[in-house]
Parts: structure tokens; C-alpha cells; sequence
């Protein structure tokens, strides 16, 4: 086979130039390039999300691939990248529009808050000069200068140290660096800044924040999207892509530790540090992704029982899994809960305060959702399976949130949709909190009804037509968006939330059950994550997601399983209580409930409540 020439060209990228064999699958030549394909599926001709324009020799379309393509693509020559095979040289134009909204928070915390002796400080010390008649070697002068301590310091440091050292020089005062009031790891003329890294592995996105680790300040903060996505977006298709290939597992990490030495590098140069000065991480996210971080094979959460290979608090060294710190840098992985349920879900309950006192849910929503149910103290964990519809993935005109997307809609005093837009691109798609307002107001409105079923309304009142999925509703026409294909919302998209918010409702139902509880026993409703900020809860409610609960009772919290790696970086104690909370939580897998499927059938149609 010959070798055939690639222009890879992005809007305000550039232009990249790629070499490949003849009958290779294009999906698979752009992720070996280092750029992103697109899609939620790992090029597996499901999502449909992987479209790119096309000029060169490439396999014709076949009736499949049009099954994923509006009319209008199709006549404008899109394709699906997972579909085409490469028969010749190609230009490829990839759409790089779909910017990513900045996720960077700044979060504040100090070591004071939680409680505990500072876990980092710099003391000075003196040790005496060379002694001419009795030479002591300059280790022995400082172990015996710090004799309550235990000294890590390495041979480099020791180096250093002994450029200063000569026969009849009076005592010399030093800085040490010690942690836990223990472990001496540098010592040198001057204090030495110490910074730490707060990691969260999320599914889609990677959080990171720079932290001080003697006055507990953030320094600076990253986000990325986590480039494991082009090996499937959720985390069941990574495991299945680690059993399938037999270097799955070393290609999931390396992209994981590139994107977060990425962030790190960023962090570094806003912050004028050194990534010598790093000497602690704390890294949280659902099993298999801290499986996969740690290069371990997360074949165990293929098939029940679904368990890893560990799920107590796991400590390793920086220089063993690539990350540009001091190669000495401890990395903390706080406990695993279970089955799906991992360190993130830990790292949020060591925000909620009052955890221990209050009955609440703690609902982490995305591709794969976590639910904590707690009452006073005892506590019950489930994973919900959601799939990415709510993250834009398997819906038509669904996106990320992002400039030109529709993050919220309403229904105007005439009956009519509104639509608020990201930014001031032109509309490209529709985000996860949007498709939740979207199907509210339709409920509300009368345009579907309970069963999700588009209502003879909705085709008098909105623009309505006859689609591959089923009736399509336009929501915005060819002139307001990219490329001029239209904003659709249909049959099948609607079809994609019931499915999930079914999944995560059932989750929530079940940890009532277990627990004895009713809805309205509950304090508070925690929504998480970067998408759970953005819910609208009263739309949440209306289509059935969450229980319908005073609406004041629900609080958007954020990222917190960012914060709660803060936590777990910064504090001793609360790492303490991890552990604690680890035997705590009950973990019930939903696939063992003989009641599971039909709560999951009941939980399928929307429920207007309010």
C-alpha cells in the first residue's frame, strides 16, 4: 500500500500535514495526528458527531453514514470521518468552532479552615561549620541538628549542601523543608516555595488546580478537555478499548499524563514556578479513570462485580506515572467507594458540611452519574449509567457548552421558544442544561406530552418537519447558525433524555427506598459538577430528573470534587476522614435490584409535578 498526503485544516489553528497508508480509516488518521476527530463514540459509526468536509479520494457515502447527516450536510458534502476510508491524498477541514466554555474557577482556601497542624513549613536551623580536629560529615551535622526528624533529601540537595561546607567555617544557617512536622525534603540558604496540585479526572474534562502549600492559596488553575475522549467518550468504551487492544491501557494514560502535564506547564509559567517546587498531588475521579491514570488495567469494571484493583487511599511518586513535578512529589488517590463510584464522589462529600447531621442527595450528573444519598450520618452511593445526552452526545444538534451554543431556553409571553446563546459565534448547537430547559418548556407548553411524544401543537405552533429520526422540531433556521444547517430537536433526541434522566432518577429512587425515606424528608438536594452548576432546578424537576422538593432545598455546589481535592491536598485530617467516610458509605449496585427495571421503565416518561 502507498503512502498518501493529509492537510489537516482547522478556522485559526492552522494547517497540519499528516502522512498515512491507502484503506486507512480517517477517524483513526486524525487521532494519530494529535488532533481531535470529534464524536462521543471512539469512531465507532454511533454518534454520528465526527462530521469534517472533505476534498480527495475517499470511500462513497453509504446509506449508514446518511442515517447521521441532516439533508443539508449531505448536500453540502459533509462526511463522517469514522465512516470514510482514506483511497487517496486528502484535504481535510476540520471544525474547530466548538470552543470549549472557560472552566478555570478561582477557589480560595486556606489551611486554617480545616483544622490540623500546617502540613508544610520552612524552619531555619543551624548546624555548625567543619570542625578541623573532628571532622563530622555535613549529613551528620544535619541529622543531628534535626534529630526529631526524619531527612529525605536528595543526593542533589546533599550536593549542594556540600558546596557550602569547608574546614573552619563558622556555623551556617540553613532553611529546611519539612512535612507533617516529620519528613525533612530540601534544605538549603533560602526557604524554599512548595506548591501542591489538586486534580479531577473528569470523564470529559480535567480540572487542576496550583496550590501554595504553606498559606493553602491558589496560584493559578487549568481546565482542558480530557483528550481520552477520542478513544470513546464514556468510560465503559475506554474499559472495552483496554480489553480490545493490547496497548490500550499505555495509550489512555500517556494521553491522560500529557493533557495534565499540559496543565501543569500553564500553571507553572502563570505562576513564575519551577516544576521542581511541586511535591504533592491529590488526584481524584471515578475508578477507571484513576485506574487509568496509574496505568492499571480497569478490566474489572467490564462485568460484575465490576471492582478495580484497589480501593483504599493509594500513594505513589510523581516520577513513576510521567508528571512534571519533583520526581520525589507524593501523589495521594483518596479511597474509591465502589463499583463506579470513586475518589471524586469521596472529594465531594468533604464539602458538604453538615454530611454527618442532615438527610440530602449529592447528585454528580454526566456521562456517568453519581448519587450519594445521606441520612444523618449513614450513607448509601449508586452509579447511574446516563450516557453523554446530556453532555450533547447521541442528540442531533447536541454540543458542549460553548461560544454559540444554546445553554438556555425559555417560553416567551406569545408561547414561542427563546433561546440565550453562548458567546457571539453563530449557533452551532445545543448543551446538556439546555436540552433539559428545551424539554421542559415543550412539556409545559403543550408541544409533547408525558410520553415525550411531539404534540399536533406543537406542528400549528412551531416550525415541524419530517426527519431520518423521526419529526424534527426547528428550533433556529439556516441564517442564524454555522454552516447553515438548521437547529434541530426530535423524535429520537427526546427519546436519548428519557433514557437518561430515567437512569439517574431510578438511581436516586432506589437510595430513598433503601434508606426509608421520602422525598420531602430531604434537607437539601446538592447538584454538582460542571453541568449539575448550570441545571435550572425547577426544569429539572418538571421533566422528572430530580424530586420535586421546595425549590430552595436544591443547591448548585460546583465542582465539587475540584474543591474536594483541594481539600484532600491541603489537610492531613480531612485525608483522615476519607478514609472514614470510605467505610461510611454503603455502595449498592443497581444491577443486582430485581426492582431496578421496572422503576427504570416508570422513570422513562417525563412527570410535570409542579
Amino acid at each position: 500500500m502507498g503512502q498518501v498526503k493529509i492537510r489537516f485544516i482547522s478556522p485559526g489553528a492552522g494547517e497540519y500535514i499528516y502522512w498515512t497508508f491507502k484503506g486507512k480509516n480517517l477517524w483513526e488518521a486524525i487521532a494519530l495526528c494529535g488532533l481531535k476527530p470529534g464524536g462521543t463514540c471512539g469512531g465507532r459509526g454511533i454518534c454520528g458527531k465526527c462530521k469534517v468536509r472533505i476534498e480527495g479520494e475517499v470511500s462513497p457515502i453509504s446509506n449508514s453514514e446518511k442515517e447521521h447527516l441532516l439533508p443539508e450536510e449531505i448536500r453540502r458534502g459533509d462526511r463522517l470521518a469514522c465512516y470514510c476510508t482514506i483511497n487517496g491524498p486528502l484535504t481535510v477541514y476540520l471544525d474547530y468552532s466548538e470552543f470549549n466554555l472557560d472552566l478555570k474557577e478561582t477557589i480560595s482556601s486556606t489551611t486554617d479552615e480545616f483544622g490540623g497542624p500546617k502540613q508544610v513549613c520552612n524552619r531555619k536551623i543551624l548546624i555548625p561549620g567543619l570542625d578541623k580536629d573532628s571532622p563530622n560529615p555535613i549529613y551528620t551535622r544535619l541529622k543531628e541538628a534535626l534529630a526529631a526528624h526524619s531527612l529525605e533529601i536528595a543526593c542533589t540537595n546533599l550536593a549542594e549542601l556540600s558546596l557550602l561546607d569547608r574546614a573552619g567555617r563558622p556555623s551556617i544557617e540553613l532553611h529546611a523543608l519539612i512535612f507533617d512536622n516529620l519528613v525533612v525534603k530540601y534544605i538549603g540558604k533560602k526557604p524554599k516555595r512548595v506548591y501542591g496540585v489538586a486534580v479531577d479526572l473528569g470523564s470529559t474534562s480535567l480540572f487542576a488546580a496550583l496550590m501554595d502549600m504553606e498559606n493553602g492559596q491558589t496560584v493559578a488553575v487549568s481546565s482542558k478537555n480530557n483528550m481520552q475522549r477520542i478513544y470513546g467518550a464514556d468510560i465503559i468504551s475506554r474499559v472495552s478499548y483496554c480489553i480490545e487492544n493490547s496497548d490500550g491501557v499505555e495509550k489512555l494514560q500517556n494521553v491522560l499524563i500529557n493533557n495534565i502535564n499540559l496543565m501543569i506547564q500553564e500553571m507553572v509559567k502563570e505562576a513564575n514556578a519551577s516544576f521542581d517546587n511541586i511535591y504533592q498531588f491529590s488526584v481524584v475521579g471515578n475508578p477507571v479513570m484513576v485506574h487509568l491514570f496509574l496505568g492499571l488495567n480497569p478490566k474489572g469494571f467490564a462485568a460484575a462485580p465490576y471492582s478495580g484493583i484497589f480501593a483504599d487511599e493509594l500513594v505513589v511518586r510523581a516520577g513513576e506515572v510521567g508528571l512534571y513535578a519533583n520526581p520525589d512529589a507524593r501523589v495521594i488517590i483518596p479511597p474509591q467507594i465502589g463499583g463506579f463510584v470513586g475518589a471524586d464522589t469521596i472529594a465531594c462529600l468533604l464539602t458538604i458540611a453538615d454530611y454527618k447531621s442532615s438527610r440530602f442527595l449529592l447528585i454528580d450528573i454526566g456521562t456517568n452519574g453519581e448519587i450519594i444519598l445521606g441520612n444523618r450520618g449513614r450513607m448509601w452511593a449508586a452509579s447511574a449509567a446516563a450516557g453523554p445526552a446530556f453532555e450533547g452526545g447521541s442528540i442531533t444538534s447536541g454540543a458542549r457548552a460553548g461560544n454559540g451554543i444554546i445553554d438556555k431556553v425559555s417560553i416567551n409571553e406569545d408561547g414561542k421558544l427563546e433561546f440565550n446563546i453562548l458567546g457571539d459565534k453563530p449557533v452551532k448547537g445545543i448543551c446538556g442544561s439546555g436540552l433539559i430547559d428545551l424539554c421542559a418548556c415543550m412539556l409545559k407548553a403543550g408541544f409533547m406530552d408525558n410520553n415525550g411524544i411531539i404534540s399536533q401543537l406543537a406542528n400549528d405552533v412551531l416550525e415541524v418537519r419530517q426527519g431520518l429520526r423521526g419529526p424534527e422540531i426547528i428550533l433556529l433556521q439556516d441564517g442564524n447558525t454555522l454552516k447553515g444547517s438548521p437547529i434541530v430537536f426530535n423524535q429520537e433526541d427526546i427519546r436519548q433524555i428519557q433514557l437518561a434522566k430515567a437512569a439517574v432518577r431510578t438511581a436516586v429512587d432506589i437510595l430513598l427506598k433503601e434508606a426509608q425515606l421520602d422525598f420531602s424528608d430531604l434537607d437539601k438536594i446538592y447538584l454538582a459538577g460542571a453541568f449539575g452548576n448550570y441545571l435550572n432546578p425547577e426544569h429539572s424537576m418538571t421533566i422528572g430528573l430530580i424530586p420535586p422538593v421546595v425549590k430552595d432545598r436544591i443547591v448548585n455546589i460546583g465542582n465539587a470534587a475540584g474543591q474536594g481535592a483541594i481539600i484532600a491536598l491541603l489537610s492531613p485530617v480531612k485525608r483522615n476522614e476519607a478514609k472514614i467516610l470510605k467505610d461510611k458509605v454503603e455502595y449498592i449496585e443497581l444491577a443486582n435490584r430485581p426492582d431496578f427495571e421496572e422503576m427504570y421503565i416508570n422513570n422513562l416518561n417525563f412527570s410535570c409535578s409542579l
